[in-house]
């Protein structure tokens, strides 16, 4: 069976990739046990224009999304036996961080100054590694950062003061913790496609030095913490990515 290529951006503060959405992708792999290898990928030459974005057997997927629908056809689908109160939870959850935290971590680490002071030197090795001459690379972090505040702003997240942002994302991630429980996984005692929407998100949270209360939220809640600790020893130890 050939290995799954997936293009992503770079490792950085410990994690594979700095994009929740390539470590999305990562993390459905590995719980499903399927073969892949993490390439580092252009975005510039992607489909859509972004990444992550597969190769398998020379058929070329992106969108997290959709690579996950075609490895749950295709490979194994870990939400088989679900029940539909489940099935429902897990996609009302889904949107919550992918539609919705998601853009507060935009904010935290694009908008908010203190954030970008933290993942800017990350990036811009990203920036150089895709061969981008050292001169330009100041210019097109600038340039790039422009666009993600101008996203942000256009999806309205951007509208808001970073302390409204901050109190947005301590009420998700309440709720977050709320619903995780106390279970091995999100939903229960298996691996769920969910728990590769969930876990990215926690772990970049918990992993990046961003001062704020986002961080400190996430680590006051023990059950998520745990959840990240339980998932990240058991599917990404140390030199495995």
């Amino acid at each position: 069976m050939p290995s799954v290529k997936v293009y992503g951006f770079s490792p950085s503060f410990g994690l594979p990739d700095a994009s929740p959405f390539v470590v999305k992708v990562l993390t459905y792999l590995r719980l499903a046990g399927i073969e892949h290898t993490l390439l580092a990928g252009d975005s510039r030459k992607a489909p859509k224009g972004k990444l992550p974005y597969i190769d398998d057997g020379g058929r070329t997927i992106a969108d997290s999304s959709f690579i996950i629908e075609h490895l749950r056809k295709t490979y194994k689908d870990l939400d088989v036996g679900l029940s539909a109160r489940d099935r429902a939870l897990a996609t009302a959850v889904k949107s919550m961080m992918e539609e919705h935290f998601y853009f507060v971590m935009l904010v935290a680490r694009w908008v908010d100054e203190r954030g970008w002071k933290v993942i800017s030197p990350a990036f811009g090795q990203t920036i150089k590694k895709s061969g981008v001459p050292g001169f330009a690379t100041p210019f097109v972090m600038n340039m790039i950062r422009k666009q993600v505040v101008q996203t942000a702003y256009r999806q309205g997240m951007g509208r808001h003061s970073i302390e409204e942002v901050e109190e947005i994302g301590v009420g998700l991630i309440d709720s977050l913790a709320e619903l995780a429980g106390e279970r091995p996984y999100f939903l229960g005692s298996e691996p769920r496609s969910i728990d590769a929407s969930v876990f990215p998100f926690v772990w970049s949270v918990l992993a990046t030095p961003i001062a704020g209360r986002l961080q400190s939220q996430m680590k006051s809640k023990a059950n998520l913490v745990a959840y990240s600790e339980r998932l990240r020893e058991a599917y990404f130890a140390p030199g495995s990515f």
